[in-house]
C-alpha cells in the first residue's frame, strides 16, 4: 500500500487514493482527527465501516462504538432482546485485535 513516493504524505490520503483506484465506484474520504471526536450519528450514516487504524486503542474504541449503534427489539412472546439487524453496521478491521461484538 505505501511506497517510497508516499513518504511525507498523510497515510489517510494515500490509503483513500489507493482504494479508489482499486475499487471502481467507491468513494473514500480521508479524515485527520481523533475518531472519538465524531458523534455517534456521524457513524450511523455509513453502510460499512472500514478501519485503517494504527492504534489498538482506537480500534477497540471504534469496535465499541459500532456495537453501541445496534438497537434492540423485545420479542413480545419470549421477552428476549433481539438485535434489529437494520441497525448493524459491518466493521472491517485490517488489524489483529479481536472484536467484542
Amino acid at each position: 500500500l505505501f511506497r517510497k513516493a508516499d513518504v511525507g504524505r498523510p497515510k489517510a490520503t494515500v490509503a483513500a487514493e489507493f482504494i479508489m483506484k482499486r475499487v471502481s465506484g467507491v468513494t473514500v474520504e480521508a479524515h485527520f482527527c481523533p475518531i472519538q471526536d465524531k458523534p455517534a450519528d456521524w457513524y450511523r450514516q455509513f453502510q460499512v465501516i472500514v478501519m485503517g487504524l494504527d492504534s489498538i486503542e482506537a480500534r477497540r474504541w471504534l469496535n465499541a462504538m459500532a456495537c453501541s449503534l445496534v438497537t434492540f427489539e423485545v420479542d413480545m412472546e419470549t421477552g428476549q432482546r433481539k438485535p434489529d439487524l437494520t441497525s448493524v453496521i459491518p466493521l472491517v478491521d485490517g488489524g489483529t485485535e479481536g472484536f467484542s461484538g
